[in-house]
């Protein structure tokens, strides 16, 4: 269930985790207390939505803590999840009235929302602001370009290194911490985002372990080991 939180001196933007997001990062001090005056603080608990697919494309989203998932089911049911999200991800920009994708609570999630009127209304004024989205729906590209390419030429082994890789460079980004890929995600998530069956997850992540590229000192927990190797594997050297 999709809940308001109060605001509060305890959420001034300047403590926030998604302060120095790609978008909030942009806006000076004026311009972050009129972004913030028109947000609603929304938090969702494991397993619920910030919104699904097919909804009215009505809302924008800066994601304050937690993490997510966007995902899109297929007509016969079968689940494609089309990325991870982390704190600072802005989301919900969408092309068309309806949306295409469903966002989904890996555990409790906080988020910042705005109408897309009001986001509109403060493109006008700010420029930089306007760019910037840009700039994110220009990123949100290319790393829709990376997973296509990994889906479409890669074998399991090779999908699981980009994988580990990438949300290693992720979290980092988040986080500040990369030491331990903490992955919240069920194995069969992690299938439906390389779209391959549980079992060849389960599989992969035994080889990389036997073969000392990673180890795994919880079910929900990588630190990797041989990086070179596994950049080399993966060819994550030339998307990052």
């Amino acid at each position: 269930m999709v809940s308001r939180m109060p605001k509060s001196k305890d959420l001034l933007c300047d403590s926030c985790s998604a302060r120095n997001s790609r978008l909030c990062s942009v806006m000076d001090k004026d311009g972050i207390l009129e972004l913030d005056a028109l947000a609603d603080r929304i938090s969702v608990g494991e397993g619920e939505y910030l919104f699904r697919e097919e909804a009215p494309t009505a809302y924008v989203f800066n994601i304050k803590s937690g993490m997510g998932l966007l995902e899109r089911l297929s007509s016969d049911g079968r689940r494609q999840i089309m990325a991870f999200l982390y704190p600072g991800d802005f989301i919900g920009l969408m092309p068309d009235p309806l949306s295409s994708v469903s966002a989904k609570a890996l555990g409790s999630m906080t988020a910042c929302r705005w109408s897309m009127k009001n986001m509109d209304q403060l493109m006008d004024s700010h420029h930089e602001l306007e760019h910037r989205i840009r700039r994110i729906g220009s990123r949100v590209l290319a790393t829709t370009m990376d997973q296509v390419f990994v889906l479409g030429c890669k074998n399991a082994r090779e999908k699981l290194a980009f994988f580990l890789l990438h949300m290693e460079k992720r979290q980092k980004a988040a986080t500040g911490e990369a030491e331990t890929i903490h992955l919240p995600m069920t194995r069969g998530d992690i299938a439906d985002y390389l779209g391959v069956t549980v079992e060849t997850v389960s599989r992969t992540f035994s080889r990389i372990k036997k073969e000392g590229l990673i180890a795994l000192p919880d079910p929900n927990e990588v630190v990797i080991l041989k990086r070179e190797t596994l950049e080399d594997i993966a060819e994550y050297y030339s998307l990052d």
